[in-house]
């Protein structure tokens, strides 16, 4: 049975609207692609529980990345800025996280960050890119909390797989997340992508914290 324009019409809003959506998941990530000419590599969006063990313990938990990385590497991170953006209101990355003890590539992905919702003696230290956000978060004692907005699948592209040391078309897993102040204003978004590895693949516990 042929679609009808009026259920066709609907059905390209409907894409329209879910693409609308998808695209806001994955900013800033989609930013540093498009600035670059690049297609998008092929995301796919599932709820927490389709993610695969042990990544969904990794993932599907409303804790900061950082310090879940830290935890299980058992090292310090360090941050790699591949590419950046900055104005007196927002600072953008295109990065890496590496564990310290191993310069392993532990995350790849891509942050906004609202300046404004931070201690302004801690503004010029995200400014500087030296440290990751949650690292100077925890060092500051800025309370906040996380909000997950979306879990995805990903074929490794190029640039992902190079940063993370994979093999190109490799599925890996991710969040699309948001950071809260006390009062529930939003002032960071982070699209984060964890590597495969045999230690992860042997690390099914929760992560510290749930």
């Amino acid at each position: 049975m042929h679609a009808t324009p009026d259920r066709e019409a609907a059905e390209r809003r409907a894409a329209g609207r879910d693409l609308a959506e998808a695209l806001n998941w994955l900013l800033p990530f989609h930013f540093f692609y498009e600035k670059a000419g690049l297609d998008l590599p092929d995301f796919r969006f599932l709820p927490g529980e389709e993610v695969l063990y042990p990544y969904r313990s990794m993932l599907v938990h409303s804790n900061d990345m950082t310090p879940t990385l830290a935890a299980f590497h058992h090292s310090k991170l360090y941050l790699e800025v591949h590419e950046h953006e900055s104005s007196d209101a927002f600072v953008m990355r295109l990065v890496t996280l590496h564990a310290a003890a191993s310069d392993v590539p532990v995350e790849f992905g891509a942050i906004a960050i609202q300046l404004s919702g931070l201690p302004e003696e801690m503004q010029s230290e995200v400014i500087a890119g030296g440290k990751p956000l949650g690292a100077l978060l925890g060092e500051f004692g800025v309370e906040h909390y996380g909000s997950p907005a979306a879990y995805f699948s990903v074929p490794a592209d190029e640039r992902i797989a190079k940063a993370l040391g994979q093999r190109p078309g490799e599925v890996l897993y991710g969040r699309c997340n948001q950071l809260l102040d006390r009062e529930g204003i939003v002032f960071a978004d982070i699209v984060e992508i964890l590597p495969r590895s045999n230690e992860s693949e042997t690390w099914v516990q929760h992560p510290s914290g749930r």
